[in-house]
């Protein structure tokens, strides 16, 4: 009788399959085979993009598998080295110092930055491991794909930057703070709070700076530019033809300067839009409607801690608001929605869904990853479609949970609430 196959062979079978399945893609639509040169996997088909997921969970845990679970410790606590590493490259902006084409020396990064060239060549050895950069056979650097975007793209920095200088130390304070303040779902007692040693919330805190305001608007703009955080998600996500009519109303609760707002406008027709946002922001905002907009977007200056202005709107819209807060918060400002809404409002939120269930899968992880930022830095959190049930009808037995949709390839899903009057749905 022939032997089984052990989980690692039959993992690697499994693997091999499905890449050569994402090669098959590549090679049918003339594009160049995947390689650590070069962008590749972007906006996807849906099966291509479930074939790319599954390789990158089957690739995940072979790798696990073949470590074994003494390795996968030491590579767990480990994380913080490279966060560090890549902390040294933005602070140094070392991608700006690599030629786009070509190569350069250890020696001419050392120069243009002023620092020890063995301790530059140390730290993009390192980062080479995790394919940032290249070196050639001849002892020389040049750019990967990955290091590449970050020259060319230098809110991707901004991005990276966000990330290693304000929630890096902030996460360092996490349980510190969690210890202080026990149960905590106050914005000021966060471990971003110690970090920074601060009283502010998180924002008011970054207001306070206006390079980390700029950096941190920057990075967030880099995020929805394309990829699994495209704003074509969103716009091709959801039904908003139903709402596309006469007298049809969205208000964009907390929607800064309106670019979520200008992407839904112009895919639809006559639906019109109010943006809301503290005055400040929505002054500039309301300098940036592109003109052929002008006719169905208007801002207006409003704190969602206070009572809607804007009634009987069909959709009242809240992009990554929610998450920011707790449940205590978060039910403050959808009350302040309660008495605008009329009999078929629908509210609906753009935010990460984590599932419901455990799993091991690397591609579910990302909005794992952010529920952690928000008990970093907001003591707040990324909520399942059963904690969205939940907190609606906590607000008000009105409010039907319509449910969750999350558009291929999206890292953001739509959660859906309908507001009944007389109540009729519930059960």
């Amino acid at each position: 009788m022939a032997a089984t196959a052990s989980p690692l062979t039959r993992l690697a079978e499994q693997l091999l399959e499905q890449a050569k399945a994402l090669d098959a893609y590549n090679a049918s639509n003339n594009l160049p085979p995947a390689s650590f040169d070069t962008e590749s996997f972007v906006e996807l088909p849906l099966e291509v993009e479930n074939q790319r997921r599954a390789v990158i969970d089957m690739a995940q845990d072979l790798k696990r598998l073949a470590q074994g679970p003494r390795d996968l410790l030491f590579d767990l606590w480990n994380m913080f080295a490279d966060l560090a590493n890549f902390h040294f490259i933005y602070h140094h902006n070392l991608p700006q110092h690599v030629p786009l084409e070509g190569t350069t020396t250890y020696g001419e990064i050392a120069a243009a930055v002023g620092v020890d060239e063995v301790l530059v060549r140390r730290m993009l050895r390192i980062a080479m491991i995790n394919r940032l950069f290249v070196e050639t056979p001849e002892g020389r650097v040049g750019h990967s794909a990955a290091s590449r975007i970050l020259r060319l793209e230098p809110a991707g920095m901004d991005a990276g930057g966000f990330f290693i200088e304000e929630m890096f130390p902030a996460a360092a304070k996490m349980v510190e703070a969690m210890k202080k303040y026990p149960g905590s779902g106050e914005p000021n007692e966060t471990g971003f709070n110690l970090a920074f040693n601060t009283s502010r919330p998180f924002y008011r805190e970054l207001q306070a700076t206006p390079e980390r305001v700029r950096r941190f608007g920057f990075a967030m703009r880099w995020f929805t530019s394309g990829g699994r955080f495209s704003v074509d998600h969103l716009v091709k996500g959801y039904d908003w033809a139903a709402f596309d009519h006469e007298g049809g109303v969205l208000v964009d609760v907390g929607g800064g300067h309106g670019a979520i707002t200008f992407a839904l406008a112009q895919a639809t027709k006559n639906l019109r839009f109010v943006v809301q946002d503290l005055p400040v922001v929505a002054a500039q905002g309301a300098k940036t409607v592109p003109s052929e907009l002008q006719d169905r977007v208007s801002f207006q200056a409003h704190d969602f801690f206070t009572p809607q202005p804007v009634k009987g709107a069909d959709i009242y819209f809240l992009r990554t608001i929610l998450h920011n807060w707790s449940d205590v918060q978060a039910s403050r400002i959808l009350g302040q929605l309660l008495p605008a809404l009329k009999d078929g409002s629908r509210i609906v939120v753009y935010e990460f869904l984590p599932g419901d269930v455990a799993t091991t899968a690397w591609t579910d992880k990302q909005p794992f990853n952010m529920d952690m930022i928000q008990a970093i830095g907001f003591n707040s959190i990324e909520r399942t479609a059963s904690d969205w049930a939940r907190l609606f009808q906590s607000v008000d037995r009105r409010l039907e949970f319509l449910g969750t949709r999350t558009s291929p390839g999206s890292n953001m899903s739509l959660i859906e609430a309908q507001f009944h009057e007389d109540g009729n749905h519930v059960a």
